[in-house]
């Protein structure tokens, strides 16, 4: 009777809730002044329009066929060392859907050697979780997943690095925001819409004893106090040695390692089901719950200035709390209850760039148990076993090309990304590329769902 019901309950985890190359740069190194340095400020930004059917068949999913986006970085530097930073993001899809991100909007105060800041900032503590958008320690912003960014923590963040090569960093907080892309739409009538490509939307319908019985969502929102006064606690140790030093060359290493505890950046959903034959429907009662979750992990990283290489690996695990924070509530009938499991990953890449050509070799794997027949509540993992090669290049001062490949070892989902760009003057680029998701039909995995999201686009940007 209730065979749907994974598909719907998976999909109503969300309810609450122009190319570049990825940003594949290391920046775990403590770094006092690695914003803005000069006693000034600075709007810059851009704005453009995509088009995503450019072949027939292709960018026909509910609002992938064309978007608008808006990019928006304000950094200002005074002489009292005082930084301030606000960066934002903003799209709009075919379907009339805005989406928006506030990556960063905070205040920091900057000493010889250390810092303290607060407001909203992303917490530079993993090269994993960055590079492979797994969204365990910062938010992303999840316009899309091909490229799903990275969004900030809002709280206190304090840096302090010694004349020995020792740092260490620290953040609290006793505010929660959680991802808030993709969403979906609940209706006075009880059902749920999609209107962008990321979100599944759940089931309308449920087959019983032949008959298509319609599905009536019900969702049980917290008190705005309850969901968002929530606490956040971190530290990070780090240590840089001068491993070779000369003249000619120069060899640093550096390893850290940090522990935080915070609230998982989903929301997860518990529900009821109950089939009410009185009114012919299926009744879905959601109720939004909070998890808290240990993230624990460390990187090590090796830069070669003269070879404009950097060599890392690191490692990031995540324990959630096996129950919800706060009240649970009582289910008299079917209950869907969201299953938490241990995630242990390991990466690995090395890194070139020398200005005008970038490149990226990568690798992760999840190294944690995991049992995709019967853990069937527990969301499929984003990686499993898979390798990464990204690419940037100028071929001529007017014309880039960059091409990015995933390919997961497990399950054979490929994800592929190939642009080339051509600037018109100084704020004009005209693009055009394909993003392909590529899934193995006899495997049920993350990617799966959203295997038709591809494009083939061509895009148009000013910049300023």
């Amino acid at each position: 009777m209730f065979k749907n019901c994974k598909s719907i309950i998976l999909a109503s985890v969300i309810v609450s809730s122009t190319h570049v190359l990825a940003d594949y740069s290391l920046s775990t190194n403590l770094d006092i002044n690695d914003k803005k340095t000069k006693k000034d400020s600075a709007l810059t930004g851009d704005f453009g329009i995509r088009a995503n059917q450019m072949i027939e068949d292709v960018g026909e999913v509910v609002g992938n066929q064309h978007f608008g986006d808006l990019n928006l970085k304000y950094q200002s530097f005074n002489s009292d060392n005082v930084y301030k930073g606000f960066q934002f993001s903003a799209r709009v899809n075919d379907q009339e859907q805005m989406m928006y991100s506030i990556q960063e909007a905070m205040v920091e105060w900057r000493y010889t050697d250390s810092r303290l800041a607060m407001g909203r900032s992303t917490l530079d503590w993993s090269h994993a979780d960055k590079i492979w958008g797994l969204g365990k320690i910062n938010n992303r912003v999840n316009f899309d997943y091909f490229e799903p960014g990275q969004e900030g923590l809002v709280g206190f963040f304090y840096d302090k690095q010694f004349k020995n090569g020792f740092n260490i960093s620290a953040f609290g907080s006793f505010v929660y925001v959680p991802e808030m892309n993709p969403a979906m739409q609940v209706n006075d009538d009880g059902t749920i819409d999609c209107k962008n490509p990321w979100c599944t939307q759940p089931n309308r319908t449920a087959p019983i004893e032949g008959k298509d019985i319609p599905i009536y969502y019900n969702v049980n929102y917290p008190e705005i106090s309850e969901a968002v006064l929530r606490q956040s606690i971190g530290l990070k140790l780090g240590q840089r040695l001068k491993v070779i030093e000369s003249k000619n060359f120069n060899m640093n290493l550096t390893a850290n390692a940090y522990y935080i505890r915070k609230p998982e950046n989903n929301v997860s959903i518990a529900a009821e089901i109950k089939y009410e034959t009185d009114n012919n429907r299926i009744f879905v009662d959601a109720t939004p719950q909070f998890y808290y979750h240990d993230v624990k992990g460390g990187n090590i990283e090796l830069e070669i200035k003269e070879w404009n290489t950097k060599l890392y690996a690191s490692a990031i695990s995540t324990v959630p709390e096996k129950s919800p924070d706060g009240d649970i509530p009582y289910i008299e009938y079917t209950p869907i209850k969201p299953r938490k499991l241990q995630e242990d990953y390991l990466s690995g890449g090395v890194i070139y760039d020398n200005g005008s050509f970038k490149s990226h070799i990568g690798y992760i794997a999840r190294v944690s148990e995991y049992d995709r027949e019967n853990d069937i509540l527990a969301q499929y993992p984003r990686w499993n076993q898979a390798g990464h090669i990204a690419l940037d290049f100028n071929l001529t001062r007017k014309i880039g090309v960059s091409l990015d490949y995933k390919y997961d070892m497990l399950t054979e989902d490929r994800l592929t990304m190939f642009n080339t760009s051509y600037r018109f003057g100084p704020n004009v680029i005209a693009a055009v590329g394909v993003n392909i998701i590529g899934t193995n039909p006899d495997e049920e995995s993350f990617w799966s769902q959203y295997e038709n999201n591809d494009s083939v686009y061509s895009s148009f940007k000013y910049t300023f």
